[in-house]
């Protein structure tokens, strides 16, 4: 096959033109929901595993790598059996994003145009993704597949004020936090990922650690048990359930730019827990054997803090809002090296997903995603953190997922020509 360097197809010119899982599937994963399946056995622990989504944090020098070359869609395996409805959905809210300046999104004007009209059933939106779209594969590296992850939006009981069992606070940004995008100082040459810090006699420091934060004090959107505020923080954005019955979103609003230190492998290099049992409810039953001061001192170990910010919860079905700035889908978006894919970009992916969650194996799994996210650890051609819902079952599938997975771009068929190569 004629290969041929994917970001200048792909990067440049698209974005510089004018229910719960339950493989074995051939198609998209259906959006998860909280409802328990009476098939479904009780939740699992949920894995210390993914990373707070981060602000877009990538080398503005990063060389582009990967390889495709054009395709057919009778090529892309289980496409024909696949269920692309979930991801139209999807794609029609990143178009409601690129609707907002279609001089630098004139690529995917067409297909936007296009999807609105079409029915989202699977005859339909496999039929419209093939007239919109040609497959371009991706030659990820040396080693063949990447690896899929998985993450989910965790649900939280709080309360307004400090109480039993809810005396750990979920801090808004403070105002002398400061972010330093690279990408705005590129005349003047600075270079590097994005930092955090404030401003301490003109001149910028390091911001806090987590445990000077807590000293420090802010202002605080809710208060929540020590673990459901660490695993907040560990995925990035959750819904926060009161007792007086509201319900808000704490959506992610930047962190103090320190780095990530793993509590479970802290508890695991000490003895404290058994090699494969840092686990949400491992680490839980830690915490509430040793107590707050213990609990505290140990999250404390870790420097890094995230803060949010209060929004409303406008529908239900769908989750927070992702670095495209459209809101995730259960099953259909995918987080994304944004160094390599513009956001956006339909993505066919092979893989394995558990059917329930002691399924650790997993069953085959193919499906359509569209890049809507990113994460401070998804980097390179086939790495990417799968949106699979909010509450506990989602979380319950997604701490075991950790698979294999081979992906297929879709590229809008107007920006194809002889450049890109043809299958040969």
């Amino acid at each position: 096959m004629l290969k041929h360097l994917l970001y200048p197809a792909l990067g440049v010119a698209l974005v510089g033109c004018a229910a719960a899982p339950t493989p074995p599937v051939t198609g998209p994963q259906s959006p998860v929901t909280t409802t328990v399946p009476e098939a479904v056995p009780p939740l699992p622990d949920t894995t210390e595993a993914t990373l707070p989504q981060d602000e877009t944090d990538t080398q503005p020098d990063q060389a582009p790598a990967i390889l495709a070359a054009t395709l057919d869609f009778k090529d892309l395996p289980g496409w024909k059996e696949g269920d692309p409805s979930a991801a139209l959905g999807a794609f029609r809210r990143s178009c409601a994003r690129f609707a907002q300046n279609w001089d630098e999104a004139m690529a995917w004007k067409a297909a936007c145009e296009a999807a609105g009209k079409v029915k989202r059933e699977a005859g339909a939106a496999r039929a419209y993704f093939e007239l919109y779209f040609v497959p371009e594969e991706i030659a990820g590296n040396e080693m063949g597949d990447g690896l899929l992850t998985a993450y989910y939006e965790p649900e939280l009981e709080v309360r307004a004020a400090p109480a039993p069992g809810y005396d750990e606070p979920i801090f808004a940004r403070p105002g002398d936090l400061v972010t330093v995008d690279p990408k705005k100082f590129a005349a003047t040459g600075f270079r590097g990922r994005k930092l955090m810090g404030r401003v301490e006699e003109g001149a910028l420091v390091p911001y806090y650690t987590r445990g000077e934060i807590k000293n420090k004090g802010g202002k605080v959107l809710a208060w929540g048990s020590a673990a459901d505020v660490f695993f907040l923080q560990v995925q990035g954005s959750g819904r926060l359930h009161f007792n007086d019955g509201r319900t808000l979103r704490a959506a992610f609003a930047g962190h103090n730019g320190h780095a990530y230190t793993s509590i479970g492998r802290i508890l695991i290099k000490e003895g404290e827990l058994d090699p494969g049992k840092a686990s949400k409810g491992g680490i839980e039953k830690w915490m509430a054997a040793a107590g707050p001061k213990k609990t505290s001192a140990l999250m404390n170990r870790n420097p890094r803090y995230v803060f949010f910010k209060a929004k409303p919860v406008l529908d239900t079905a769908l989750g927070p809002i992702g670095t495209q700035g459209a809101p995730l889908t259960a099953g259909a978006s995918l987080a994304v090296d944004p160094g390599l894919y513009p956001m956006g970009t339909p993505i066919w992916v092979s893989t394995r997903l558990p059917r329930n969650d002691r399924d650790w194996k997993g069953q085959e799994a193919r499906f359509l995603a569209i890049a809507q996210d990113t994460g401070g650890a998804i980097n390179g051609p086939m790495r990417g953190d799968l949106f699979l819902g909010s509450g506990a079952i989602a979380g319950g599938l997604a701490g075991i997922v950790k698979h294999p997975a081979h992906w297929w771009v879709l590229v809008p068929r107007m920006m194809v020509s002889e450049a890109t190569g043809p299958k040969t």
